[in-house]
């Protein structure tokens, strides 16, 4: 039992020890003054994460040639958060349950489901890759004293970006990859090992890549793209507004610099959602550009209820609705 949520003690654990470093008086009288509005903003924001997170989804899918209800897009988009917090690393766990439900839901191919999530983490990553690169670069232009670190990261980021995608776009390693874990996932767990359906899967995969490779010009393929950027716009402005609701003023290039570190270390650690390596990287980047360490701590923990347990818990309820919804249509 205790095996289970190992990753939550051990996470919670090192939290827990960086709150108490920090000092957790001092973090709660920095919250105890934040403004409320500005809260309350920011979870709006993060809702509004949600909704384009969803728009863009359907916008890959059409662009893909199906369609599928906004509402249970939604749900699926909550459902992935919920995963992806619960699992180790950040946003990557919940995307093949999203895209299997989904497919459930819309009776849509899954391998066509599982081919729009690929598309959306690559449109994710080319942005971020972007738009860090040239932040990174404005703060070398500062002079900045860590931009070695900053650099290692950016770096780092793109070796694992294009490694996961040299992955993808050869088919006989990751046909070779997904039998082998087909067959371990069977071996322990009471599934029937299908090699053919496994195929079959992989060639949708494949298909719905192409179709959207071959289709540049699509508007759904054009606002796929403005969407993920979007996304990540809105992302970032809402951590951007955690500072505003402690009364306190940070470079918002800052901020998106803060963000990029925040989900590598998220990709490397074995914690449910980056839980404790992810805010030790958070706060101890803040540090480093001069925000005080109440501060930089009082954010983490606006940030882990805003953008960690809220989504968690609506992801918990969208899954049990969705997998009720499922089960009822067998």
């Amino acid at each position: 039992m205790i095996n289970k949520y190992i990753g939550f003690i051990i996470g919670g654990g090192l939290l827990l020890i960086i709150l108490y470093i920090i000092g957790i008086n001092e973090i709660l009288l920095v919250l105890k003054e934040a403004n409320i509005f500005y809260i309350l903003l920011a979870i709006f924001m993060q809702i509004i994460v949600f909704i384009v997170m969803g728009i863009r989804w359907k916008c890959v899918i059409k662009a893909l040639g199906y369609n599928a209800k906004f509402i249970n897009i939604f749900l699926n988009v909550l459902l992935g958060q919920f995963f992806n917090n619960i699992t180790p690393s950040m946003r990557g766990g919940g995307e093949v349950f999203r895209a299997y439900y989904l497919s459930k839901l819309e009776q849509i191919p899954k391998g066509i489901c599982y081919s729009s999530v690929f598309i959306e983490r690559f449109l994710d990553t080319l942005i971020y890759i972007i738009a860090t690169f040239f932040v990174i670069l404005y703060f070398i232009m500062l002079g900045f004293s860590y931009k070695g670190v900053l650099i290692f990261a950016w770096i780092s980021l793109l070796i694992i970006s294009l490694g996961v995608l040299y992955i993808f776009i050869n088919r006989k390693l990751l046909e070779k990859i997904t039998i082998k874990t087909y067959r371990f996932i069977c071996k322990y767990l009471p599934y029937e090992y299908n090699e053919e359906k496994i195929i079959k899967i992989i060639d949708e995969f494949y298909r719905g890549i192409l179709f959207f490779k071959g289709n540049k010009n699509n508007i759904y393929t054009k606002l796929s793209f403005i969407f993920s950027l979007l996304w990540i716009v809105v992302d970032i402005t809402k951590y951007y507004i955690f500072f505003l609701a402690l009364y306190y003023s940070v470079n918002i290039f800052v901020v998106a610099v803060v963000y990029l570190l925040a989900l590598l270390s998220g990709v490397f650690s074995i914690t449910p959602s980056g839980l404790g390596s992810a805010d030790a990287i958070t706060i101890g980047v803040f540090t480093m550009f001069n925000v005080p360490v109440s501060i930089a701590g009082a954010v983490n923990i606006l940030d882990r209820f805003i953008s960690y347990l809220f989504p968690t818990v609506l992801g918990y309820l969208s899954y049990i609705y969705i997998k009720r919804k499922v089960e009822i249509w067998r």
